[in-house]
């Protein structure tokens, strides 16, 4: 086995089968082949090349190699490089993953063909599991039935969706069914001494340290609820990302590794495999056919490539929040069909990513010097002064969590969350499985209070409280005939529906706290002449890529965005989504508006709102416009689909977003040309966006 720098002989070559570890880069010109030391002149190849003064033997070489490359253009000696070396033995070139070699389409793909043919190769064998038929020869392709027969993968997929609960739910059953694998898996090992760990693999929506608010699935909010809430080990738990590496140096295969649950965005779509993963738990409401079956073939690898006679670890899982199943079930059966059980990678490219650059983007010349504000929900403090809002401080220590009951357990199912279940399996002619019917494992089925208080711990903070709800359900439940046995088999739905009962009465109270506050002005959403008010920034530094384009119109920029390269962030037409890049342009053909801005969540300095719930509330666009009294309106809007009309989280903005409006023009500005008239509105994806135009007739 040789690396890059690693001398051998001729002798080598022609005595032993000499095997070298590449990188398509390295042969690749686009890198300048003057600098990469493949291609540079070493002593470590002489034997390959006659001596430097054999003007002879030195004319024959280039005579029967003509595409050597010269040591100097006005010498004819072949340059004792690597790269010769490779010209003259043609080697045979195994790319691994080839389609993310050749990545797109175009320029890139052929300059990759054209690194491959360089080399001279006596043939080119490409690994991949989703060849690109217009650049490689398919010989041989291997479907997911015989890597089934071969005992290769865990099938079927059982496909679990819910469609109306939130991420805490899904994750909660994601969580009960690893608890009933590790069961069997226990029994596995005390009847057959077999070893198997199984563990859950969670894809959320943001891992950067400070992407963690604006409403997204975060890995931190994914850790901590596993830990706080379900009770997993802190060391069980473990982030994989471009900045946080979690799992290096960990053997997953070990049984002495604590890891059960793995948290990523996109750290584990190169390659990565373990057999012990069970569970794929999509929290990240992803519809990308891809995207689901790339990740499904991280849970699929069969531990061992022997099945173990038990169904349920002969078998894998897909949980998704607010996705149908019949577009999961479809995109499984096609990952699993069509692209074999290899690493399922859409089109991963090369490593030369688009070069990225930072700019700053500066408002427009005629409001350059001009101090904008924007009101913020404000609280009083003990001394009378004004702070921001805070849930923690100025919310929660009103709620009197001493009313709350437990639910009704019968009354809570038609409320419980919708499960749709399928399962997606490959027929193998001639074959199917025979599972044994060991002895059952012994599992304590007591009744633990402190388990259900922890599944509420982080809506009900206070632990008496939650014990006391959690002891009242278990009283009920006994008190409808159900001993601990049927209550232990239905703990995840109890859990689930105390979850959604305590967070409905808590948020019920947390509305009531908030409203009477604005009514006593104990909380205030006005414009004063302090520095408590948003003051809008005068520029903004945003990373822009080489190839981006900025948002323009029928041919032009827009007109009346607030800073000068189009929206601030997403400052350029591919970063907007369709319904965002519409209402851009609805808001710039608008004369009542002085100018507009895309607001970008998390970004330093940006506008929000805060409600009576601990998320902050990110609005897409705030514009200033028309004449109320003299003085400008301030216009909020946040942009939602249609099928988001009635959604729980679109409900609560509506009834936030109409609380701050009234507040707002009930209040007195007092700041100079300051907003005298304040907007709030959710709009729909419909025709003419009726939505903002009732926002726009009521400021003219």
């Amino acid at each position: 086995m040789l690396e890059k720098d690693d001398p051998f002989t001729a002798a080598d070559v022609e005595h032993y089968l000499c095997v070298m570890l590449l990188s398509l880069q390295s042969a690749n010109r686009r890198n300048n082949r003057d600098f990469l030391r493949m291609f540079r002149d070493s002593g470590r190849y002489t034997s390959f090349f006659p001596a430097s003064d054999d003007a002879m033997a030195n004319a024959r070489l280039l005579e029967r190699f003509t595409d050597l490359d010269p040591s100097a253009p006005d010498r004819p000696v072949a340059k004792q490089s690597l790269f010769n070396v490779f010209k003259m033995k043609r080697p045979v070139v195994i790319l691994d993953e080839a389609h993310k070699a050749y990545g797109r389409q175009g320029n890139e793909s052929d300059e990759f063909v054209q690194s491959v043919n360089r080399l001279n190769p006596g043939l080119v064998i490409e690994l991949s599991a989703t060849p690109s038929c217009a650049r490689s020869n398919l010989l041989v392709d291997i479907p997911g039935s015989d890597l089934k027969a071969e005992e290769m993968i865990k099938l079927p997929v059982q496909v679990t969706c819910f469609t109306n609960a939130d991420w805490h739910h899904t994750l909660g059953q994601a969580h009960a069914k690893l608890e009933q694998l590790d069961h069997e898996a226990v029994s596995l090992q005390n009847n057959k001494g077999r070893t198997i760990r199984p563990m859950g693999v969670v894809r959320v929506e943001r891992t950067g340290s400070n992407q963690r608010e604006g409403g997204h699935v975060h890995a931190e909010d994914v850790r901590d609820y596993l830990v706080q809430n379900l009770g997993v080990p802190s060391g069980a738990v473990a982030v994989q990302s471009s900045t946080s590496r979690e799992l290096a140096g960990i053997d997953l295969l070990s049984e002495l590794s604590p890891v059960r649950w793995i948290i990523t965005r996109a750290a584990l779509m190169e390659g990565w495999d373990c057999p012990f993963a069970y569970l794929l738990v999509m929290l990240d409401n992803t519809r990308a056919k891809r995207a689901i079956t790339q990740l499904v073939g991280r849970v699929m690898r069969q531990p061992h490539a022997r099945l173990t006679g038990r169904k349920s670890l002969d078998q894998c899982h897909v949980y998704c929040q607010s996705t149908d199943v019949n577009d999961a079930v479809q995109y499984v059966k096609e990952g699993l069909e069509q692209e074999g059980m290899g690493d399922l990678k859409d089109n991963v490219y090369a490593s030369y990513g688009t070069a990225f650059k930072m700019i700053t983007v500066q408002r427009r010349e005629r409001f350059k010097d001009t101090e904008i504000f924007l009101p913020k929900v404000l609280h009083r403090d003990a001394n009378g002064d004004w702070e921001e809002l805070d849930y923690q401080r100025h919310i929660l220590p009103d709620i009197n969590t001493a009313t709350i009951k437990a639910p009704d357990p019968q009354s809570a199912q038609a409320a419980h969350p919708l499960e749709i279940r399928a399962t997606v399996d490959l027929a193998v002619d001639g074959t199917s499985s025979t599972y044994d019917n060991p002895q059952a494992l012994h599992i304590d089925e007591s009744v633990k209070i402190a388990w259900y208080a922890r599944r509420i711990s982080d809506i009900l903070p206070n632990p008496f409280q939650a014990a006391r709800i959690a002891q009242d359900l278990v009283q009920k439940m006994h008190g409808s005939g159900a001993n601990d046995k049927a209550i232990f088999g239905r703990r995840s739905a109890l859990a689930s529906q105390l979850r959604e009962h305590v967070a409905n009465a808590m948020d019920r109270q947390a509305e009531q706290v908030f409203r009477g506050k604005l009514a006593s002005e104990e909380i205030r959403f006005d414009l004063e002449a302090s520095d408590h008010n948003h003051r809008m920034r005068k520029c903004y530094e945003i990373p822009v890529a080489d190839n981006d384009v900025q948002l323009q119109h029928y041919g032009q920029s827009v007109q009346l965005s607030l800073f000068e390269l189009s929206l601030f962030e997403p400052v350029f037409a591919q970063d907007f989504n369709d319904l965002e890049r519409r209402f851009a342009f609805y808001l710039d053909e608008q004369k009542a508006l002085q100018w507009w801005h895309r607001i970008a969540v998390r970004q330093h300095g940006e506008y929000y709102l805060r409600g009576w719930r601990r998320e902050r509330i990110w609005p897409d666009f705030v514009a200033m416009g028309g004449e109320t009294r003299g003085k400008p309106s301030v216009l909020v809007f946040e942009t939602k689909g249609r099928h988001l009309d009635a959604n729980e989280d679109t409900t609560y903005k509506k009834r936030v977003f109409s609380a701050l409006e009234q507040t707002f023009n009930a209040g007195q500005v007092t700041i100079h040309d300051g907003p005298a008239k304040g907007v709030f509105r959710l709009v729909f994806d419909r025709e003419g966006f009726p939505d903002a135009q009732t926002a726009f007739d009521s400021i003219t």
